[in-house]
């Protein structure tokens, strides 16, 4: 049941955009992964709210700024339990904003989401070869 949760989130939510900006940024899903990674890091380093916060996230985003720029295109994992654990916290947060019109912190776990389901995204398809054919040049102004 729990698989069959995170298979559909996975499908209908995050895959296809990850694989779009895949796509149109030419970057592996490893790269795009391991980017969400480092922006969840900075903005839990942003949010944090005590000194300990500050420095646990502070280093999370060195080290993820580290991973992201040496180690970008290396294949990764992802936990399906992480991914419902992050879900869950997610949809925590959405009920307390509701509750409260606090909307603080939410992204937080959609960026981890993203980065999560783009660690468990195998192959990139190619972009659609006549949409790029048929498109037109830009035109850049001063050429």
């Amino acid at each position: 049941m729990l698989t069959q949760i995170d298979l559909w989130i996975g499908k209908t939510l995050f895959v296809p955009p990850i694989v779009k900006l895949c796509q149109v940024t030419r970057q592996s899903q490893f790269a795009v992964s391991r980017l969400f990674w480092f922006i969840a890091a900075l903005d839990g380093f942003y949010r944090a709210q005590t000194t300990f916060g500050s420095v646990l996230f502070g280093a999370l985003s060195i080290f993820m700024m580290l991973t992201a720029s040496l180690r970008a295109d290396m294949p990764t994992s992802s936990s399906m339990m992480f991914r419902l654990i992050a879900l869950a916290f997610l949809f925590l947060d959405v009920l307390g904003g509701l509750i409260s019109d606090e909307w603080l912190g939410a992204e937080f776990w959609i960026f981890v989401l993203i980065a999560e389901y783009a660690a468990t995204i195998r192959t990139i398809p190619p972009l659609d070869a006549k949409a790029a054919r048929g498109a037109k040049p830009v035109d850049v102004p001063g050429r």
